[in-house]
């Protein structure tokens, strides 16, 4: 086996040069785990290259160069694209879906239900009453807590998270657009109109567009919230909506996101939620001029939940924690929409591997604080196989740390950083069985199961001490 000697000795230097350049990749993401796992795996790759050398070991060395080659080899076998995912929502339906009612949502019940109204007693009466109880514990905290309480109310990250949600009640005014009477409806193809559309909303600041027709069983029951006082509505059946859906992702700071649950988490996420309802509203307006209707999806109006409208739209999956996984960001992303009736040309769902994926992982599930993830396998709700989260028990964690928490955003590993490293096992994730089985144990070998959050920028500082603290 001598002649092995040579190309071993050269997939052994490759090997150091991964292994090097995955070190120096954590150290920048603040890994420490995968820091001294690749340090380790270096020192190896230093010792199996001298021992290729020494008459003793040599042979073995070689065995073991030869295993990896055949493991190298493995990951070539293509993965058979997901059938669910390439289907969208209609992909998971089982059964007669039934529409979900908004106001079930912990938010219409916090926000519409005011204690002693006709439409509190309507809910709790009629309704849930089994709710109650838990509902008036979790009013007496605030909405969720005080804000920011997890760092002591830090001010001017709590000052950046009111300031950008002070933002979307001003737009919401304007989120159902009626074509103006003057504009005519653009003469333009599907093809066409949609090329406009998505090139506009990358422009004005979206990351990541598509299109798709609405799927009425993936539409609220009825109206859960009541903004601007217009009680009126609630309860009402939510109908008659156009057809068509603009889906649009804001990507949020990597460098933000891995505080989780501290608050530049939560300041990132409202500036991603005031600028996406600019976005969406600009586009809606568009539309109107245009001859058609806009009607945007925002915080201060939603007709639809979207992670699976963006799953239609070939924006990504669904994972384990219901967030949209979406290539090159993962699951750091907020997500908004536009409907209209202008017809355009629709884009096809994607499969990334990520349901294959979540099935091993388990991490965000393991590291939730409030246990909301579940970490079996998916159960039916509502007419369609999801893994479903456990709403009430996420949102009492929120109101304990005074945040939107993240932390099974921040560690999803498909919400790395988008770097040839990353970008490279995303696409053996996406294309390769073997990776999809094996990956998800690599990476909880080498990046852990336990989250602590990171440091952020000096202008975002929070108190690092109670990095220790047993709340997450």
């Amino acid at each position: 086996m001598d002649f092995l000697i040579y190309p071993a000795l050269a997939a052994d230097l490759v090997a150091l040069a991964a292994c090097l350049y995955f070190t120096w990749e954590s150290k920048k993401e603040q890994e420490e785990r995968a820091v001294k796992n690749g340090l380790i795996l270096s020192g190896l790759c230093v010792l199996l290259g001298i021992g290729l050398f020494i008459p003793v070991i040599g042979t073995a060395v070689k065995l073991i160069f030869i295993l990896a080659f055949g493991f190298g080899l493995s990951l070539l076998i293509p993965a058979i694209p997901n059938a669910r995912a390439l289907k969208g929502a209609k992909g998971y339906r089982v059964g007669n879906p039934v529409r979900f009612d908004e106001r079930d949502t912990v938010f219409a019940r916090y926000r519409s239900l005011v204690p002693g109204s006709d439409l509190y007693k309507t809910y709790y009466s009629d309704l849930h009453p089994e709710k109650e109880k838990q509902d008036a514990k979790r009013r007496e905290k605030g909405f969720i807590g005080k804000p920011g309480i997890i760092d002591n109310e830090y001010q001017p990250n709590v000052a950046m998270m009111h300031a950008a949600f002070d933002i979307p009640p001003y737009l919401g005014y304007y989120a159902f657009n009626d074509p103006e009477p003057d504009a005519p409806k653009a003469n333009l193809t599907p093809e066409k109109a949609a090329d406009i559309v998505k090139n506009f909303a990358l422009h004005i600041g979206a990351d990541l567009v598509g299109i798709c027709k609405i799927d009425p069983d993936l539409v609220y029951s009825h109206r859960g919230e009541t903004h601007y006082g217009k009680v009126e509505g609630w309860g009402k059946e939510i109908k008659d909506l156009p057809p068509y859906a603009v889906v649009f992702l804001t990507e949020m700071n990597h460098s933000h996101v891995i505080s989780a649950p501290h608050t530049p988490t939560v300041a990132e996420s409202a500036h991603l939620y005031a600028r996406g309802a600019y976005i969406g509203t600009l586009l809606a307006r568009w539309f109107a001029h245009m001859g058609y209707k806009g009607v945007a999806e925002h915080t201060r109006n939603y007709n639809i939940p979207l992670p699976p409208l963006a799953a239609d739209a070939g924006l990504g999956e669904v994972g384990r924690q219901g967030y949209l996984v979406a290539p090159n960001m993962g699951a750091r992303s907020r997500i908004f929409a536009v409907l209209t009736d202008m017809p355009l040309a629709v884009d096809s769902p994607i499969s990334l591997g990520v349901e294959e994926f979540c099935k091993a992982c388990k991490k965000c599930a393991d590291s939730c604080p409030s246990k909301s993830i579940p970490q079996g396998e998916k159960t039916v709700c509502n007419g369609f196989s999801k893994w479903k989260l456990d709403e009430d028990a996420c949102y009492d964690f929120w109101s304990k740390v005074g945040t939107d928490c993240s932390i099974c955003m921040a560690i999803c590993p498909f919400s790395r950083p988008d770097t040839l490293l990353h970008k490279i096992v995303r696409k053996f994730v996406a294309k390769s069985r073997v990776a999809q089985i094996v990956f998800p144990h690599v990476d909880n070998f080498l990046y852990g199961k336990k989250w602590r959050p990171k440091h952020t920028a000096s202008w975002l500082n929070y108190r690092k001490e109670l990095d220790k603290n047993e709340i997450y």
